[in-house]
């Protein structure tokens, strides 16, 4: 509960916060296209119960050249 808590007060902090001011809007208006994709990595990321999916990319291309 106190890690959901800590990610709910750091995205408060922020996003919302800088996309509150008007000189963000520009950047902030397409949610499509930072936040969604964001959450689907983070999930990824925090479910990931095999550890595998951080530095995929590296851990593959140091297995070929052993």
């Amino acid at each position: 509960m106190t890690s959901i808590f800590n990610y709910v007060t750091a995205f408060w902090t922020v996003v919302v916060m800088n996309c509150i001011q008007p000189v963000n809007w520009k950047q902030c208006a397409p949610v499509h296209e930072w936040l969604i994709p964001q959450v689907y990595e983070g999930a990824q990321i925090y479910f990931d119960k095999r550890m595998d999916f951080l530095y995929k990319s590296e851990r593959d291309y140091l297995e070929k050249i052993r």
